[in-house]
């Protein structure tokens, strides 16, 4: 038995058979890998935290993020309570939303780690250009999540929730609809309200 393992030690250090086993070794890591998801349709999403829930959001349509301690932001008076202040960003000025309190969950305090999601996308049948910032107690991660493995929402989930959300995965992230988002009429504030 002995002699056989030296014998193919002895082969293998050949300099060309080891040439041969390096060739093959580049050949395997240079490969690009797999995709894992062979069908179905992909969502890419920012994940985050927001109160109690868990979110994700399709990184289509977050344009900027930013920690909320690294800007000067101002309550406005008389805003609706989901709106919680005002933030300029390279000189425009964007309200910034929380969607709990949007949604009718119950209100908690600003997070020391909270960030600031710009966002942009349509509104209404003119398509009207909206932006943005959505208010987040963390940013957790990107992640790319299959469709097909969005579970619908639990009907205990209020139904203002359920029109903004696609679905929910199995480690309870709701994955927000921005397309049925900006076109709430309720996100758009005007002056006679």
């Amino acid at each position: 038995m002995t002699k056989q393992l030296s014998a193919q030690k002895a082969t293998l250090t050949k300099p060309q058979d080891v040439q041969g086993i390096l060739e093959e070794r580049a050949r395997v890591l240079a490969r690009l890998p797999e995709n894992k998801v062979t069908n179905g349709e992909t969502l890419e999403v920012l994940t985050f935290h927001l109160g109690t829930e868990y979110l994700g959001i399709p990184t289509e349509g977050v344009y900027e993020i930013q920690p909320l301690s690294a800007h000067h932001w101002s309550r406005v008076p008389c805003a609706p309570d989901f709106i919680v202040g005002i933030v300029n960003l390279r000189s425009r000025i964007y309200s910034i939303m929380d969607l709990t309190v949007f949604w009718g969950l119950p209100p908690h305090p600003l997070s020391d780690k909270a960030h600031i999601l710009l966002v942009k996308g349509s509104h209404g049948k003119e398509n009207q250009k909206i932006e943005l910032t959505l208010l987040t107690d963390d940013l957790d991660k990107v992640c790319r999540l299959r469709l097909d493995d969005l579970n619908p929402l639990p009907p205990t989930i209020s139904t203002k929730v359920q029109a903004h959300v696609r679905g929910i995965t199995t480690n309870m992230m709701m994955v927000i609809n921005l397309e049925s988002f900006f076109s709430d009429p309720n996100i758009i504030v005007s002056e006679g309200e």
